[in-house]
């Protein structure tokens, strides 16, 4: 069976990608980690979670899948390039602006810990990276279409792709202000950021006239590189060539700081609805600044190109697809003639904040709760929206038990959260926003590979599981009775 490239692409980033904490914990009482999502929360116990064990998860966020660019016909099964399947049929099916996103993170260090009864303390250090493509619908028009007609015109616009990866040091504090106003309490955290590296390649415009003896490019693109230790080479002819890093050049690219709001409102009815619980948050609020000593920026050098490089491809029935797309690949970005900036300067670059608003209410004497949840990604060019309905389960203080349903994304999928969190000892947790609710098989593994499978519709999916140490609480309701049972077993023995 023939390797479909685009398709694979699609499907497999979701293997290297994973986010912050789950949307599905921010009504989970006790969890650890919602506090990332908001500083304001404070979990039962204090905490320590290090590398490798105790937050990793999997995940990735688009609003394409596989059934966008596979049709089955009869026992076979056709790529979206295949003449028997209409450019109408291909083109009605996809959005109007094909989009995936990739969030990972990996914690080295989370601590958190109480220093009174309404003081609460996070230490965390980690390695946060993301990207987000950005493709146009006109672009898989030229894929599917070709030279349909001599000439042909194409205006593809707003054309991305930007990855940022750095390195985040935090410190957080939560207060009760509960003697000031009953059930409020309020949270921020500082984050100093240590920029690994940022590529940020935009085609704001490129109009292409596709004939039968030559194509004509105009270009308006740039393109950057904040990467200590890089090169990127152009030929004599403007074009970008090889990338070489050099070791000994390694480091830091950029410093910069950002910073987490947040706050938590109770009002309080009576015991079987225990209070209505209000909450908004902004984290990620900063931006990193590189330096002009570690980047090289390039801007289209203007004017039009004429450009042979895929004249030779075959629209049709004869077409070869890998090779299509191999040309498709390496080409591509040879279409566009680049000069190199000589003396670029600094470069500041924000990173996503992300804002979320939230109101819960717990019944039942708190073991169960209805939450709404709305989060708002602000991305490097466009703001995913996302509203999250959640039922979550306390059976007892030392599990969490949740399922919810997100909405607004393209995907409207089910998440739910199992987590076990014991006042002192090891805690665990598994949990997913985003669940799979119908697979795709790529492959048969007929070819020798293994077989492929992948998400249906739209790319929308996410896993987290982990493991921390919990270590108490003095201040809590529990840890006060015991030392009142304990003091009481001392008098008693004074007492005889």
């Amino acid at each position: 069976m023939k390797k479909f490239y685009i398709t694979l692409i699609v499907c497999l980033l979701p293997l290297i990608a994973s986010g912050q904490a789950l949307r599905g914990s921010y009504f989970s009482e006790y969890s650890i980690y919602r506090n990332k999502m908001n500083p304001a929360f404070t979990p039962r116990s204090s905490y320590l979670g290090f590398a490798a064990i105790d937050n990793l998860g999997l995940g990735l966020t688009g609003n394409i899948g596989a059934a966008d660019f596979i049709y089955p016909s009869g026992e076979k099964m056709l790529t979206f390039m295949h003449p028997d399947v209409s450019s109408e049929t291909f083109l009605n099916n996809l959005p109007a602006n094909p989009h995936f996103d990739v969030d990972v993170d990996t914690d080295i260090l989370n601590l958190g810990f109480f220093t009174g009864k309404n003081s609460f303390w996070t230490i965390g250090l980690g390695i946060h990276a993301d990207a987000e493509f950005n493709i146009p619908k006109e672009l898989f028009t030229f894929l599917k279409n070709g030279a349909a007609t001599d000439p042909q015109v194409y205006n593809i616009r707003n054309t991305s792709l930007i990855a940022n990866a750095y390195a985040e040091l935090s410190l957080g504090y939560s207060h009760d202000f509960s003697d000031l106003v009953k059930g409020l309490r309020a949270g921020a955290r500082v984050k100093f950021l240590a920029g690994l590296a940022k590529a940020d390649v935009r085609i704001n415009n490129l109009n292409l006239t596709m004939g039968s003896e030559m194509w004509s490019v105009a270009a308006d693109a740039s393109a950057y590189l904040a990467l200590k230790g890089a090169n990127i080479g152009l030929t004599e002819d403007k074009k970008l060539s090889g990338f070489d890093y050099d070791m000994s050049q390694m480091g830091l690219a950029g410093m910069g700081a950002a910073f987490d709001f947040g706050v938590e409102y109770r009002l309080y009815i009576n015991r079987f609805f225990d209070s209505v619980r209000f909450s908004a948050s902004v984290t990620d609020l900063g931006f990193i600044n590189y330096g002009a000593d570690g980047i090289q920026q390039f801007k289209s050098a203007g004017g039009t190109v004429q450009y042979e490089g895929l004249n030779d491809i075959t629209f049709g029935e004869e077409m070869n697809f890998q090779k299509t797309i191999d040309q498709i690949k390496d080409e591509f970005m040879q279409m566009i003639d680049y000069d190199k900036v000589a003396s670029p300067g600094a470069v500041h670059s924000r990173i996503r904040p992300n804002l979320y608003v939230g109101a819960e209410v717990p019944f039942l004497w708190n073991r169960m709760s209805l939450g709404l949840l709305y989060n708002a990604k602000f991305g490097y060019t466009s703001t995913r929206n996302e509203l999250t309905m959640a039922l979550n389960i306390r059976p007892g203080k030392w599990l969490n038990l949740g399922v919810n349903y997100s909405m607004l994304n393209a995907a409207k999928s089910v998440g739910w959260l199992i987590e076990f969190i014991p006042r002192s000892g090891i805690g665990c947790f598994i949990g997913s926003d985003y669940t799979f609710m119908e697979v795709f098989k790529v492959s048969s593994g007929s070819d020798g590979m293994f077989p492929i499978y992948a998400p249906l519709n739209e790319v929308n999916f996410n896993f987290r599981l982990g493991c921390y140490i919990t270590m108490g609480n003095k201040y809590d309701d529990i840890a006060a009775a015991k030392r009142d049972r304990r003091e009481a077993r001392r008098e008693a023995r004074r007492d005889r």
